[in-house]
C-alpha cells in the first residue's frame, strides 16, 4: 500500500470537562486533506454522545460497554480499530475515552504487534474543566491519571473563572505535566494546528484478512494485562423513558447529590428534541439538537458515586414518566 498510517489522537479528561464539545469544534473545521473517523467510548452501557454529533459523511464507532482500557471492553476496541482501517481509511482518528478511564496505556497500545503497522500515536489531549478541576483532582483517581498521561492540556472553560484563577489552575498543571504544552479555551474552541505532529509519516502495511486480525486480538486478551476496572468506583445508569418533559426536567432540578455527571435527550414540549447536560451539582444545561436529529426514544444518562439502582428509576416513577428500559 502507498497510503500513510492514521494519525490516532486520544481525547480524554474527566466527566463534563468538555470533550464531546471539543470534537464537535474539530469536526466541523478539520483541514479538507484529512480523512477523518471517531471512534467514541462511554461509561455507561448506552450512549449519548455519538448520537449528537452524528453527521451524514462521518464515519463513527462507538463502545459503550466499558471502557476500552479496560479487559471488559479491549477486544471491542481492537475489532474497532479494524473495521475502521478496513472500511473507512482515514487518515486521523480522533478517539474520544470514556471520562472516567485511566488513559496512560493508549502509547503503548498503538505501539502493539499488527496495531504498529497501521496506527501512530500522535498525542494525547486531555480537556481540563477550570471550574471542576481542583475539587475533581481530590476526589476522583482518574483526573490525575488523565492529567498525567497527556501530551497537551486544554485548560477549557475559561470564561466560568477569573484570569487569576485560570493562571493558578495553568501554574498547578504544570507541576503536575511538566512536559505537556498547556492551551486555554472556551466551549472547546481551539485550532486544528494543534493537533500536528512532528514526526514523520510512515507507510501502512497491507491490510490483513480479518481471520489474521481475530488471531491478533486473541494473543493481545490472552497475554496482556489491562485494567481490570476504572480507577473510580462509579455506577452508571441509562433511563429510556417516555412522558412529560416538563415532569422531567423537574426530576433533574432534584438528583442525588452524589450525581457526578448527567446527560442526555429527550422530545421537548415543542415537540423538537433537546439535550440535556449537567456536571455535578451545576444546573442543568439544554440546547436544541440539530434539525436533523432524531431517536426513537428519550435517554438519560447518570453517574453518581453510590449504587443505589431504585433511587433514580423511583423519582421517575414517582413523576408518572414510563420506564421503557433500564441499563446498569
Amino acid at each position: 500500500m502507498d497510503e500513510n498510517k492514521c494519525k490516532v489522537y486520544l481525547l480524554s479528561g474527566f466527566l463534563g470537562s468538555g470533550k464531546t464539545t471539543l470534537l464537535k469544534h474539530l469536526l466541523e473545521t478539520h483541514p479538507e486533506n484529512e480523512r477523518v473517523a471517531v471512534l467514541m467510548n462511554e461509561f455507561g452501557k448506552a450512549g449519548v454522545d455519538g448520537d449528537v454529533v452524528r453527521k451524514n459523511g462521518l464515519e463513527i464507532i462507538e463502545i459503550s460497554r466499558g471502557s476500552i482500557f479496560c479487559a471488559c471492553a479491549k477486544g471491542d476496541f481492537l475489532r474497532g480499530l479494524y473495521t475502521i482501517l478496513k472500511d473507512y481509511r482515514p487518515t486521523v482518528l480522533l478517539v474520544e475515552a470514556s471520562g472516567v478511564a485511566d488513559t496512560t496505556d493508549m502509547k503503548k497500545d498503538l505501539g502493539h504487534g499488527m496495531l504498529h503497522d497501521y496506527y501512530r500515536f500522535a498525542g494525547n489531549i486531555c480537556v481540563i474543566d477550570a471550574e471542576h478541576f481542583e475539587d475533581w483532582l481530590d476526589l476522583f483517581n482518574a483526573v490525575i491519571k488523565q492529567t498525567e498521561a497527556a501530551t497537551q492540556l486544554i485548560i477549557n472553560k475559561t470564561d466560568l473563572v477569573t484570569q487569576e484563577e485560570a493562571d493558578a489552575l495553568e501554574k498547578h498543571l504544570h507541576e503536575l505535566n511538566p512536559t505537556a504544552q498547556i492551551t486555554r479555551a472556551s466551549f472547546g474552541n481551539v485550532p486544528w494546528s494543534l493537533f500536528r505532529s512532528d514526526e514523520a509519516d510512515e507507510k501502512m502495511a497491507e491490510i490483513p484478512e480479518a481471520e489474521a486480525w481475530e488471531k491478533f486480538i486473541d494473543d493481545v486478551l490472552a497475554n496482556a494485562t489491562p485494567h481490570m476496572a476504572p480507577p473510580d468506583n462509579l455506577a452508571s445508569l441509562s433511563v429510556f423513558w417516555e412522558g412529560d418533559p416538563e415532569k422531567f426536567k423537574e426530576i433533574l432540578d432534584k438528583l442525588p447529590e452524589d450525581v457526578v455527571r448527567s446527560k442526555g435527550y429527550f422530545v421537548d414540549t415543542d415537540g423538537k428534541w433537546k439535550v440535556f447536560d449537567i456536571v455535578g451539582s451545576k444546573n442543568p444545561v439544554y440546547t436544541d439538537a440539530s434539525p436533523e436529529f432524531s431517536q426513537p426514544r428519550n435517554l438519560a444518562i447518570f453517574i453518581r458515586k453510590v449504587r443505589a439502582r431504585r433511587e433514580i428509576p423511583g423519582l421517575f416513577q414517582d413523576a408518572g414518566l414510563k420506564l421503557l428500559e433500564l441499563r446498569f
